[in-house]
C-alpha cells in the first residue's frame, strides 16, 4: 500500500505535473529562442563594431603587462651596465631615452609607440604584427563577435534557461538557482586569472628565452589572440573544478573520503590537464595547476561540509 509518510511519495506528489509538448511544439519553441538570441547578438554586434580601437586594447592589455615588465628589466639592466662603465655610446642614448620617457612609455600615452624599439633598443616590439594582409580584420571580426555575445549573454542564457526550464520540476530549478551564481563567479573569476596573471607571465617567460642575436619576439595577432582564447577559455573551465566535485556528490557518484583516498592520482592528473591545455613551457602549466591544486583543495572543504547529504555506503556480504 503507498504511504504518504514515505519520502519518495511525498516528493512525487509535491512536485507538478510538467505540461507535454509534442516534438513540433519543441521545435518551435527551439526556434523562437534562437531568433531571439540571434537578434540580441546582432544587435550588440552593431554596438560593439565603432569601438575597434578600445576593444583591441582590451584584447591587448596582457601582451602589454608583459611588454612592460621586459621594458623594467631592460632599463634596470642598461643602468646595472652604466653603473659597471661598460655601456657603450648607442646604449648610454637608449638609456637617456628610456629614462626621459618612462613614465609616458609604461602608462601607454608615448606618441609614436611603433619608434619605441629603435628609440629604446629593448628587442620586444610595443605592438602586434598582421602578417598577413587580411589577418587584423578577420581576426577583429571574431574579436567583435566573441564581445557581441558577451555583451548579450544575458540575453542568451535567459534564454536557453527558458527553452530548459520548461523540461525541469520546480525541485530541478532551485537547484539551478542556487549553484548557477557559483558558476558563474568561478567562470569569471577563471577567466580574469587566465587574463592578469597566467598570459603576461607566459608570455614574459617565452620572450625571456629568445636570443634576440638569433631570434627576434615577433607575435602575430592570430597567433596571440588563439593563445590567449585557449589560455582563457581553458582556465575558465577548470575553475568549475569544485563545483564538478559537489555534483558527483550529491548524486552519489562520489563521495568524500573517495576524494580524500585518490589525492595523489588527483594532482598527478591536475598537472596532466596543465600540461595538456598550455603551451609547452613550465610557468603555463604551473599557473594553471597552481590554482586548480587550490580549487580541489576548495572542493575538499565543499564535499566535507555536504557529507550529511551522502547516500548511506552500501555494505558488501562476505
Amino acid at each position: 500500500m503507498v504511504s504518504l509518510d514515505d519520502p519518495a511519495v511525498r516528493a512525487a506528489y509535491d512536485d507538478e505535473q510538467l505540461p507535454r509538448m509534442s516534438f513540433g511544439d519543441h521545435l518551435d519553441e527551439l526556434r523562437k529562442r534562437l531568433i531571439r538570441s540571434l537578434l540580441a547578438v546582432v544587435v550588440a554586434i552593431a554596438v560593439v563594431m565603432p569601438f575597434k580601437h578600445t576593444v583591441q586594447e582590451i584584447i591587448l592589455a596582457p601582451y602589454r603587462l608583459q611588454w612592460q615588465r621586459g621594458f623594467t628589466e631592460w632599463v634596470e639592466k642598461l643602468e646595472a651596465r652604466q653603473a659597471a662603465g661598460t655601456l657603450d655610446k648607442e646604449g648610454k642614448e637608449f638609456l637617456a631615452y628610456c629614462l626621459e620617457y618612462r613614465e609616458s612609455i609604461l602608462a601607454g600615452t608615448k606618441e609614436y609607440t611603433y619608434l619605441l624599439q629603435a628609440k629604446t633598443g629593448f628587442p620586444v616590439p610595443y605592438g602586434l604584427f598582421a602578417i598577413e594582409g587580411l589577418e587584423d580584420i578577420l581576426n577583429w571580426m571574431w574579436v567583435a563577435l566573441l564581445f557581441a555575445v558577451v555583451l548579450a549573454s544575458p540575453v542568451v542564457i535567459w534564454q536557453i534557461w527558458a527553452f530548459v526550464a520548461a523540461g525541469l520540476y520546480q525541485r530541478e530549478r532551485r537547484i539551478f538557482y542556487r549553484y548557477f551564481p557559483f558558476m558563474m563567479l568561478l567562470l569569471l573569476g577563471g577567466i580574469l586569472f587566465g587574463y592578469r596573471v597566467a598570459l603576461p607571465f607566459s608570455l614574459h617567460f617565452l620572450i625571456g628565452l629568445m636570443d634576440p642575436s638569433q631570434v627576434g619576439a615577433m607575435l602575430s595577432i592570430g597567433q596571440f589572440l588563439n593563445l590567449e582564447l585557449a589560455l582563457t577559455g581553458a582556465l575558465g573551465l577548470v575553475f568549475q573544478l569544485p563545483l564538478v566535485m559537489v555534483a558527483l556528490q550529491r548524486v552519489g557518484l562520489v563521495r568524500h573520503t573517495t576524494y580524500l583516498k585518490h589525492w595523489r592520482m588527483t594532482v598527478l592528473l591536475i598537472f596532466l590537464v596543465a600540461a595538456l591545455l598550455t603551451p609547452p613551457e613550465p610557468v603555463s602549466m604551473l599557473l594553471m595547476a597552481a590554482p586548480m591544486l587550490l580549487l580541489y583543495g576548495l572542493g575538499l572543504l565543499l564535499t566535507w561540509i555536504g557529507r550529511g547529504h551522502e547516500a548511506p555506503a552500501t555494505e558488501v556480504s562476505p
